[in-house]
């Protein structure tokens, strides 16, 4: 066995172990999500989605977008004058 061949052999058989290590400290989408919810209710607002976002990255991060985000998640689905809330 050649020595380019043993190194590539080695760096295969160690790959699995490094992805472990390097992956598993990593936060899930679902630890993500629940790190979000301040209130414990289940659901995550954009209140709290904004301010989580602006923690990890400061101050008016993504304003334009989060203030977009915002205004459609306080919109009603229908504003005509015969529909009702369902909520």
């Amino acid at each position: 066995m050649s020595a380019k061949t043993f190194l590539l052999v080695m760096a295969l058989v160690s790959l699995p172990a490094w992805a472990e290590e390097t992956f598993s400290s990593a936060m899930s989408v679902e630890d993500n999500i629940r790190s979000m919810d301040k209130d414990r209710d289940g659901m995550v607002s954009m209140a709290e989605i904004r301010s989580h976002l602006e923690a990890q990255n400061g101050k008016g991060y993504r304003r334009e977008l989060l203030d977009e985000m915002t205004a459609k998640a306080d919109a009603q689905s229908c504003a005509s004058p015969f529909s009702r809330s369902f909520y």
